[in-house]
């Protein structure tokens, strides 16, 4: 896949999201979203609820080869994370990621 994406929900007693990743021999692209439902009201005046998207990060080249890269983010309320790995700069390369994500109270 050129574009993995990771997603991880918010956690009622968590207040921020934490991630760090690194890979083997080159970098690799990375960026962040968040994602969450919101009550809306659709064409016929009916409730619906809308899947909103916020980007945290942009998708750019990080130089997980060389450092581990790390990041976080503060809970602006229930949703989930999207968590990109972007390799369509480098098609013929294959990458191994390693990755971990965590909370805090």
């Amino acid at each position: 896949a050129v574009v993995s994406t990771q997603s991880t929900g918010t956690y009622e007693s968590g207040t921020a999201l934490y991630w760090e990743f690194a890979t083997q021999n080159y970098d690799i692209g990375f960026g962040a979203s968040f994602e969450w439902e919101e009550e809306g009201v659709g064409e016929n005046g009916a409730a619906e609820l809308k899947v909103r998207r916020e980007p945290i990060l942009p998708i750019l080249r990080r130089s997980s080869h060389e450092k581990v890269i790390t990041g976080s983010h503060a809970f602006p309320r229930g949703g989930t994370y999207l968590l990109m790995f972007d390799n369509s700069f480098s098609l013929l390369r294959s990458k191994t990621v390693y990755y971990r994500v965590f909370y805090t109270r």
